[in-house]
């Protein structure tokens, strides 16, 4: 069931803060035909941040919903259609290649067992899942995953579109598709924003899993063994009919079959043969098309249209309805749109995790003003364990675009997508044949450590140097006066904020969520490594003398910019700063703390810290016989004691300790070698020492 009043949206955008009077940005609605026209900037003297702001509940007057189902002669169709995303066609009818089945005149993918049983909907507006699980279903058995014996739920794919849970990593919390005034059975469905939503990782699951009419538990949302990879997005243009008849004969010989929208009403099919034809431009019901007949004469429509040439089409209104359950609909039918397929692949064999901040299944605005966008995550998907970034994903909204990706990591502030450091050498480039949701795999995984910031960057261009389109998640509300809650109203809520999808517009980064109250459709895809990050202090025992400062960094491995908040026990004792910065204020003992986000977790490493008598003055070390070091007696002292290493930066030993403050010097015998003296002073607390701080080292040669 579909909605078929979506015409162009009414809504203004508000627009402020502009760059430029000059300036133009295209914020484009994919609508019914056209994007909307260019918004008009003005000049706000010199203010330089853009804000173009959509509107976060959108209205329009013009869209009318009635969710509930319409019977004609006893099947289930409905009288609305949610007109699909607009797409851009870069290619014209000689730019179309036709390779393999795709070039023969006759193909029938039910000859080559890839199609599974007739199945009927009933008196339920569930006509949008039943062809998009048939899709499903088909190319599983092409490659080789399933047998043509697999029955995936219909009922599954419907209930959990108007029931989504969050994913795994709670990136998509708040986003969610909702009908009132109608159940989910009755409700109208989209083909390319089912789409969408089963690309956010949601399961697809079996019909024993799933039965028809029944309400699934929600932990089953994403457990289903079959997920979608990528999803393809096709034009149905009558004015370049011969380059839409062969795009999608290509799409079903590549993928096994498409979904599309139809209007169908029993009047326009001859029962003898099953053909279909109706000659005008409306929508009201989803079928699956798994081949086609060049020569399938026009004789056999009711309504000669013209040409010959059908689609073998399967219906989901049982094995009664035309042909077996299926129907042969001409090429020229007027009605056909939306087209869709599919890649699938087993939930195994998909990566581990998904990072993503669009959730809902609206496909309706896109953009194309920015010269690149850049999606922020933090890396929490395997606790503390380290990941690999192996590939993104992107919907666009045109074909034949080409694409530049970059990857920056260890982010220093998840507001500044580029101050990290870069994945690649250079950007990764590549080109996209047709519109949909693509995933690419980068020629080599990312190393992020738990709890890192990174961002993915993807550039858009035309094979004309033009800033290609993509498909933004942002929310859309049915106008609350179109229509009664009993009609049944749809909704898209999309919980955008800050931090999470920056556009670059004239040379500089813009928060979309500010500007545009809308998230990029970018995901990232990892996998779970063994590895586990490190992380410890410079120092997990520190000593300082009243009145002196010293430093206590986090240091991990392997290493990622990451914020600490620090703090001490007792500040009366010894202050820290933001920097990790101590300062010993009052002789005694304290714990310095710091605390980080390792993965989805907080942690904190504590520093015992003992603040003591004055830093040793005089300091010196000579040989003879033996080693011998002095000082200057420290006022404050009760004792020194004195340490040697074999490195500078290595494990140092007590080599000697003084319990007279006026003592000075002391002498030891050490065997050949390159020895690295230091000492400190201490004072004592009942039986505790405290600490002060460390002379500088001494490098010393025993002969």
């Amino acid at each position: 069931m579909y909605l078929n009043q979506m015409t162009r949206n009414t809504q203004e955008l508000r627009l402020s803060r502009l760059l430029s009077r000059k300036s133009k940005r295209d914020f484009k609605r994919i609508g019914e035909t056209t994007f909307m026209k260019k918004a008009k900037y003005t000049l706000v003297k010199w203010l330089i941040t853009l804000a173009l702001v959509l509107t976060a509940s959108v209205t329009q007057d013009s869209f009318k919903l009635s969710a509930y189902a319409k019977t004609e002669n006893g099947y289930t169709t409905s009288d609305n259609w949610i007109t699909p995303g607009e797409i851009i066609d870069n290619y014209k009818e000689p730019d179309v290649a036709m390779y393999g089945a795709a070039t023969d005149a006759v193909y029938d993918a039910r000859k080559a067992g890839m199609v599974t049983s007739v199945k009927n909907q009933g008196n339920y507006a569930t006509c949008w899942a039943f062809s998009l699980v048939s899709v499903m279903e088909t190319n599983l058995i092409k490659n080789g995953l399933a047998t043509p014996a697999i029955d995936l739920s219909e009922n599954g794919v419907a209930y959990f579109f108007y029931n989504r849970q969050i994913d795994k990593l709670g990136y998509t919390a708040g986003d969610y598709n909702t009908v009132t005034g109608c159940s989910y059975l009755n409700a109208a469905g989209t083909l390319q924003g089912t789409c969408l939503e089963l690309a956010t990782g949601m399961g697809v699951l079996t019909e024993a899993q799933s039965p028809y009419l029944t309400e699934p538990s929600p932990d089953l949302c994403y457990a289903g063994d079959y997920v979608v990879k990528d999803v393809y997005m096709y034009n149905y243009n009558q004015t370049q009919l011969d380059a839409s008849v062969a795009k999608i004969k290509q799409a079903i010989t590549d993928h096994g079959s498409v979904a599309c929208g139809i209007y169908y009403s029993p009047l326009y099919l001859n029962s003898k043969t099953g053909a279909y034809y109706f000659p005008k431009s409306a929508a009201n019901h989803a079928v699956t098309v798994v081949g086609w007949d060049d020569n399938y004469s026009a004789s056999n429509f009711v309504t000669n249209p013209g040409r010959n040439g059908a689609w073998i089409v399967k219906n989901s209104y049982g094995t009664s309805n035309g042909k077996s359950g299926y129907i042969y609909i001409s090429y020229s039918d007027k009605s056909l749109a939306e087209f869709v397929s599919l890649e699938m692949t087993t939930r195994t064999a998909m990566y581990n995790n998904y990072y993503q901040h669009d959730g809902t299944g609206f496909c309706g605005k896109g953009y194309r003003s920015a010269e690149w966008y850049a999606n922020v995550f933090k890396a929490k998907g395997a606790g503390e364990f380290n990941e690999e970034l192996k590939a993104f994903g992107i919907c666009v909204m045109e074909t034949g675009l080409n694409y530049e990706v970059q990857v920056y990591t260890g982010l220093t502030s998840p507001s500044k997508p580029t101050s990290g450091t870069k994945a690649f050498a250079t950007t990764v480039k590549g080109s996209f044949v047709d519109a949909g949701f693509h995933i690419v795999e980068f020629p080599e995984p990312v190393s992020l450590t738990a709890g890192e910031n990174f961002a993915v960057l993807v550039k858009l261009t035309n094979s004309v140097g033009g800033l290609g389109t993509i498909l933004v998640d942002t929310t859309y509300v049915q106008n609350p006066t179109s229509s009664s809650v009993s009609q049944g109203r749809v909704a898209y809520i999309s919980s955008t904020g800050k931090n999470q999808t920056f556009i670059k517009v004239s040379g500089k980064w813009y928060d979309m969520a500010t500007a545009l109250k809308a998230n990029a459709r970018i995901k990232a895809y990892t996998n779970v490594t063994a590895d586990k990050s490190n992380f410890h202090l410079s120092t997990n025992n520190l000593s300082v003398s009243k009145g002196a400062k010293s430093k206590i960094s986090l240091l991990a491995a392997p290493y990622v910019h990451r914020k600490v908040t620090w703090k001490s026990k007792n500040t009366k004792i010894a202050s820290v700063n933001t920097k990790g910065e101590v300062k010993g204020k009052k002789f005694g003992a304290t714990v310095i703390t710091g605390t980080f986000v390792a993965g989805a977790k907080k942690k904190t490493i504590k520093c015992k810290l003992t603040v003591g008598p004055a830093k040793i003055k005089g300091f010196k070390v000579a040989v003879s016989n033996k080693v011998k070091v002095s000082w200057k007696k420290c006022s404050t002292a009760a004792g020194y004691e004195v340490y040697y290493g074999y490195t500078p930066d290595g494990k140092f030993a007590k080599l000697a300790t003084i319990n007279k403050q006026s003592k000075t010097s002391c002498s030891k015998a050490l065997p050949s070698g390159v020895y690295y003296i230091k000492m400190r002073p201490f004072r004592k607390s009942g039986k505790k020492k405290l600490y002060g701080s460390y002379t500088g080292i001494k490098e010393v040669i025993v002969p």
